[in-house]
């Protein structure tokens, strides 16, 4: 019977991941520095009350690393589910010291504390990762747009002054009815 502490860790990203392979197996390996604070009521005012701050590094593996990697930004709110151990040794000052590591299983936002977009990973070759990422951002509607095609839009040669001709429909971004912009209804539906 395999012996392990496995947890499920909630808390901040407090400073950006950091990744590397491996130099035999040339493994990808992410890092992450996570800060978790207990909250508790305090039952004499009633007020909530933070407790003493616990730090984590936060080790991932493989295709977890390089998504991490890729997601995470310091502040962000995740959760984590690995398995925990300690690791001691003795600084340059002859003082011992002590981090706790947690071996992550998953990763992922916190969506208590805000909102995500997940987009599916698919495992490819390196040489043909950009198309697969291209063609994931543009089936998300999140694809930039090439230089030449904005070039052609803003460019209207049989109109005069180069307008936009009247009957091609417009998207400007905004609400037809309130001429409200779209970032500002989706701000308001946000129960933030």
């Amino acid at each position: 019977m395999s012996q392990g502490g496995y947890v499920t860790l909630t808390g901040y990203v407090t400073a950006e991941p950091k990744m590397w392979e491996t130099a035999k197996s040339k493994t990808s390996v992410a890092t992450v520095r996570v800060g978790s604070t207990p909250r508790r009521v305090n039952r004499e005012t009633g007020e909530w009350q933070d407790g003493e701050t616990s730090y984590y590094t936060v080790k991932c593996w493989r295709r977890l690393a390089e998504n991490v990697h890729g997601s995470l930004r310091k502040g962000d709110m995740i959760i984590v589910r690995g398995k925990i151990s300690t690791r001691t040794w003795v600084d340059d000052q002859q003082r011992t010291r002590t981090e706790m590591q947690v071996e992550a299983d998953s990763v992922g936002h916190d969506l208590c504390f805000g909102w995500s977009r997940f987009n599916r990973g698919v495992q490819v070759p390196s040489g043909s990762r950009q198309g697969i990422d291209e063609g994931e951002a543009a089936r998300h509607d999140m694809a930039p747009v090439p230089d030449e095609d904005l070039a052609a839009e803003s460019q209207f040669p049989d109109e005069p002054d180069g307008e936009m001709p009247s009957d091609l429909s417009r998207d400007d971004g905004n609400d037809d009815e309130n001429n409200v912009p779209a970032a500002q209804l989706a701000e308001a539906a946000v129960p933030f």
